[in-house]
């Protein structure tokens, strides 16, 4: 039973986090957070990236949102093998938040966090469930 009730726990309740978390909209229920600061990418690397592995259920909407606190924060959602859903379209240069992911299948996946440019930066990232 103790188990059962920590894992609903918030990670941090924050005013920075509960603030991010109230963007997401009247409609979102907030679930996870995601603290990211990560420093500018080294010429000839990869930029750094925040990455964290979650379990989605099939059939649910969640909602992603970030709020920037230094630096211009993209967010991603990837399956095993392929990225699904992206807050920022390079081609284009249009920036989405917050951005909806309709699951259809339950299952894991991972949520990347990175800046553009591999710039330095700092931001939120929060995981909401959308009611139907």
């Amino acid at each position: 039973m103790f188990i059962s009730f920590t894992a609903f726990i918030p990670q941090d309740t924050s005013d920075d986090v509960m603030d991010c978390a109230s963007k997401a909209g009247a409609s979102a229920v907030y679930l996870k957070d995601f603290q990211v600061d990560l420093p500018a990418a080294v010429a000839g690397e990869r930029p750094p990236m925040f990455r964290q592995a979650v379990v989605l259920r099939g059939n649910n909407i969640y909602r992603f949102n970030v709020c920037n606190i230094q630096g211009e924060a993209v967010i991603r959602i990837y399956d095993s093998s392929r990225m699904l859903l992206s807050s920022y379209d390079a081609a284009s240069g249009k920036e989405y938040n917050p951005i909806q992911f309709l699951c259809n299948k339950t299952g894991p996946y991972n949520i990347v966090i990175t800046f553009k440019e591999g710039k330095e930066g700092e931001a939120i990232g929060i995981m909401s469930h959308v009611q139907k």
